[in-house]
């Protein structure tokens, strides 16, 4: 006897066993639940024993029953599809279980608990089937199970939800066995393997297509049919969510995988079409509708239908390769991280339930700092449902993208990406509600204890999200990473945040004397942390994979350093900030799948020789803009940097928007004489140096201007770019230098300038340590600000481009500096009181010393570019005319008066267009939830029944 020939009967047959057990009620469930978790183990071994995987090459295992062969017979086959949703269910099972015996009057409910292993066994029946007939059966008994579990809730006492998911289970199976009848009738087989042999393109077998395609949406609840799903999922227990969500839903569309890919791969392709709009109207649509509920469990229900739209795109996107394509590998994946993420975010869902007897959203703000390991699995089952790399979720996603472009459908990657932005938006809702201050948060030890035990089962589930992320990622066999790497060039990023972060990280420890200066709040070392490990991943990438990893961690972890101060001020920067940057992830995603679709290797080495396609690099280009904050898509630097706290602001401006400089760098064009991109970008850069530096002056605070005075610099930035892409030779130097300087200057300032609303005492030292890093980038000499504007205007006159709007930013510049001084002298007085420690105050001056020297570096010597009175003059020409201003303006007109009555008035616009904005949203989610309530009637149910077929039906008359 082979292992087969036990594995696969013990697969349902154990749990037929328990189900007939716990209805007699022989064992009690606890017992029940051992022993299931016993043969848990035992199966997984076995399919461990079969030898399959999912990146090798499957051999298919079979079991005739009975003995008798198809046709007369039916065949059980198991390969790899098979082996992954059977592991998964089974998973979904053991955990579900034991949070099922933790759910108040479970244990003596055997009607529950035997409906519970009968749902068990008919999945795994239906895994295994290839016969269109067993597959029908298996279907039943799946839908009469979940019924009967639905209807076993107290949150569905007149079984109204039950009711309904049965008369549409019904109604699918119907319209599929219908289907089974007419291809029996016109082909005399049943099996999948003979019927894909045999069939005929006609009228008959695309009629039975369509039907039985009809059946399988409504039992998978795709979009308009999904009238039943919302209500089943929220009302249901907790674990019988999860096993809906993550394992019914999941078996009804691998059934039309096995028929879309089987025998109706070769019928109308048009239909394929139609199931994949299908599929992005249900991306949009699941996702806007789990944007609007106020209940944790509809969210999550509503996300369900938004990512089985995923699931539809496999028939349009999938290639000759059938199972062994990337795209029928990268849904097989996603499918797999839906259903454990998916569990546990039920279960998490749950428990929450549970502990407040409700799950309105509403009156679960601030439970994150009351029950932190729940929200912790359903943050990271969201970002896996999102697609944060590595997670199981990215890696699917990824490779379906690669696969709809690869197969010529950009508005199905564009209904992709969208999907995952509205994936962000529902729960970046969730978090924000979650993490609003507590008025009293508790943590008792029984407390956390508690909240441990509870939270095991979902947070297992969740790993193993992640988890099977990163077996994906190490067995596919078309993606080499490199080891990190550390050149010279690289210096000009990796010497700052050596300094940096340990300066960060031992001033930002709340309870100390340097955090209570620097404003850090509780939980900010912790944050850093991240924060410096996805900074340093980045800088030492030596491929664009690893790159772009690390570059989505800092995104998420920007948003964290932003909103930390926990003002509602700050919670709306935070969102605008989380915003940008998931547009900016998005774009670099389809840039990462255009450039792996066009080279075999993402190391940047390769890339370097590589000709890229421009839709590529125009894709990477905007995410990396982005990040950086350049002119045009600068939006997020003013927003955030007022609002976060000063030891945030110093890192976001020092360290991280240099990331997206990194980035244009290692992928920008090589060297080309009158190229227009880098016109473009020496034009736009130079456009923005003066834009930011005119909007920093008219500021009235200090970290507004500064946050500015970035947007300024990576203008100059940008330029660099530009003409180091048009060739010239000093254009390279100069840029290494601006980061390096730009980087520590910026740091020292905007730490100094939080420090400065806290200190009374000192503020002589603390001013006198901001001068070096103000006159740094103000250019004036001997710093190294001097000789990044020396190799600018050589770059400039090298590429015979005008020199005049470099000298007109160094004068506006210094004239920034000069107010911005003028402002940290009279807004000081209004500080809360205290010193700073004197390690930081040396800190500061050390920062200020080094941005003026170390960038000397990457240029040449001083002595070379100051060896006459002339270049001094030269350099100190823009901050003599910069003092001149400055005096005039201020003699001429109380300049600050003006300045502070614009301020006030933005202000009163600002907040008016944001009432406006609030008004208009408040419509929009109004007539949005309206629309889908008239969905929900059986009329209407009816009339998108018949509209889903006329398209699909058209569509096969094609």
């Amino acid at each position: 006897m082979t292992s087969t020939d036990w594995l696969l009967p013990l697969l349902v047959a154990l749990p037929l066993i328990l189900a007939i057990i716990a209805f007699l009620g022989l064992l009690p469930a606890r017992h029940q639940v051992v022993i299931a978790l016993g043969g848990l183990v035992s199966g997984l071994g076995g399919l461990g024993l079969v030898g399959l995987g999912f990146g090798g090459i499957i051999a298919e295992a079979t079991l005739w029953l009975g003995g008798w062969a198809p046709p007369v017979g039916i065949a059980w086959r198991l390969d790899a599809p098979a082996v992954l949703l059977i592991t998964m269910v089974g998973l979904l099972f053991g955990s579900a279980s034991l949070a099922l015996l933790a759910e108040s009057g479970s244990h003596y409910d055997r009607y529950l608990w035997s409906l519970w292993w009968m749902l068990w066994a008919a999945l795994n029946a239906l895994l295994l089937s290839r016969d269109l007939f067993n597959l029908y059966v298996t279907l039943e008994l799946m839908s009469l199970a979940a019924v009967g579990l639905v209807s076993r809730s107290r949150e569905d006492p007149y079984h109204v939800a039950a009711l309904r998911y049965l008369i549409a289970s019904l109604l699918g199976s119907l319209l599929y066995l219908l289907g089974v009848a007419l291809l029996y009738g016109q082909f005399g087989r049943l099996d999948l393997v003979q019927l894909a042999a045999v069939i005929e393109d006609g009228p008959a077998a695309r009629f039975a297509a369509l039907v039985m395609t009809l059946g399988l949406l409504i039992k998978a609840a795709m979009v308009p049919l999904h009238a039943w799903l919302p209500a089943a999922h929220s009302r249901a227990r907790a674990p019988v969510s999860a096993l809906l969500s993550g394992a019914v839903v999941a078996a009804a569309l691998m059934v039309l995988w096995r028929l879309w890919l089987g025998p109706f791969a070769e019928l109308g392709s048009l239909m394929r079409q139609a199931l994949a709009t299908l599929g992005a109207l249900a991306m949009v649509w699941g996702g806007l509708q789990a944007l609007l509920q106020n209940r944790l469990k509809l969210v999550i229900a509503w996300s369900t239908l938004s990512q089985g739209g995923y699931a539809l795109l496999l028939p349009a996107v999938a290639d000759s390769e059938a199972w062994q394509g990337i795209g029928a590998r990268g849904a097989l994946l996603l499918l797999l991280a839906h259903g454990l993420a998916k569990g546990a975010l039920f279960l998490a869902a749950g428990r929450l339930h549970h502990r407040f007897a409700h799950d309105r959203l509403a009156g679960l703000a601030g439970s994150a700092h009351r029950q932190p390991l729940l929200w912790a699995v359903i943050a990271l089952g969201g970002l896996s449902l999102m697609g944060l790399p590595p997670s199981g979720g990215f890696m699917g996603k990824w490779w379906l993208l690669r696969a709809a472009l690869e197969a010529d459908q950009p508005l199905l990657a564009a209904a992709m990406l969208l999907g995952t932005l509205l994936t962000a938006a529902w729960l970046w809702r969730l978090m924000s509600i979650a993490l609003i201050p507590a008025a009293a948060p508790t943590h008792t030890p029984t407390a956390i204890q508690d909240d441990r035990r509870e939270a095991t089962p979902a947070l297992m589930l969740v790993m193993l999200a992640w988890l099977v992320g990163l077996v994906a990622l190490s067995t596919d066999p078309g993606l080499t990473l490199t080891l990190p790497r550390i050149d010279t060039d690289r210096l000009a990023w990796l010497l700052p945040a050596l300094l940096l972060w340990p300066l960060a990280l031992t001033a930002a420890r709340s309870g100390t004397l340097a955090g209570a200066t620097t404003g850090s709040p509780r939980g900010m070392t912790a944050l850093l942390m991240l924060t410096a490990a996805a900074h340093l991943v980045t800088l030492t990438s030596a491929d664009l994979f690893t790159f772009y990893v690390g570059a989505a961690w800092l995104g998420l972890a920007g948003w964290g350093l932003v909103r930390l101060d926990e003002r509602p001020a700050a919670r709306r920067a935070a969102a605008g900030y989380l915003a940008i940057m998931m547009v900016a992830e998005v774009s670099l995603l389809l840039g990462l799948t255009l450039v792996w679709q066009a080279s075999s290797s993402l190391a940047f080495q390769d890339l370097s020789a590589a000709e890229l396609p421009a839709s590529a690099l125009a894709s990477l280009g905007l995410g990396f803009a982005l990040k950086a904050g350049a002119i045009g898509v600068h939006g997020w630097l003013p927003l955030a940097h007022p609002v976060a706290p000063p030891i945030a602001s110093a890192v976001l401006s020092g360290l991280m928007i240099k990331v997206g400089v990194l980035g244009g760098l290692l992928l920008i064009p090589g060297a080309e004489p009158g190229s227009r991109l880098g016109l473009v970008l020496a034009a736009g850069g130079l456009a923005g140096a003066l834009y930011g530096a005119l909007r920093g002056i008219a500021q009235s605070a200090p970290k507004p201007l500064l946050a500015w005075s970035s947007v300024s610099q990576m203008g100059l930035a940008t330029a660099l770019l530009g003409l180091h892409q048009l060739g010239s030779p000093a254009a390279l130097p100069a840029l290494l230098a601006l980061v390096a300087a730009h980087a520590m200057a910026k740091a020292a300032l905007f730490l100094g300038a939080g420090m400065a609303e806290r200190m009374t005492a000192r503020r002589g030292l603390l001013l006198g340590a901001l001068c070096l890093p103000a006159l740094t980038l103000a250019g004036v000499p001997p710093g190294a600000g001097y000789a990044i504007k020396a190799g600018l205007d050589t770059s400039l006159n090298e590429a015979t481009l005008a020199t005049w709007p470099l000298t007109l930013s160094g004068v506006l510049t210094s004239l920034l500096m000069l107010r911005l001084f003028w402002l940290l002298h009279h807004t000081g007085a209004a500080s809360r009181g205290g010193t700073a420690p004197g390690w930081l105050l040396a800190a500061l001056w050390s920062l200020g010393a080094l941005a003026a020297l170390l960038p000397w570096a990457f240029v040449d010597a001083p002595g070379g570019l100051l060896a006459s009175p002339g270049e001094w003059l030269k350099g100190l020409m823009p901050a003599l005319v910069a003092m001149a201003l400055g005096a005039a303006l201020l003699a001429a007109i109380p300049l600050h008066r003006r300045l502070a009555t614009r301020g006030w008035r933005r202000r009163i616009r600002v907040r008016a267009r944001r009432l406006a904005v609030r008004r208009e949203a408040r419509r929009w989610r109004w007539r949005l939830r309206r629309a889908d309530a008239w969905l929900m009637p059986w009329p209407a149910f009816g009339v998108c029944l018949g509209l889903t077929a006329i398209l699909l039906g058209l569509a096969g008359l094609v």
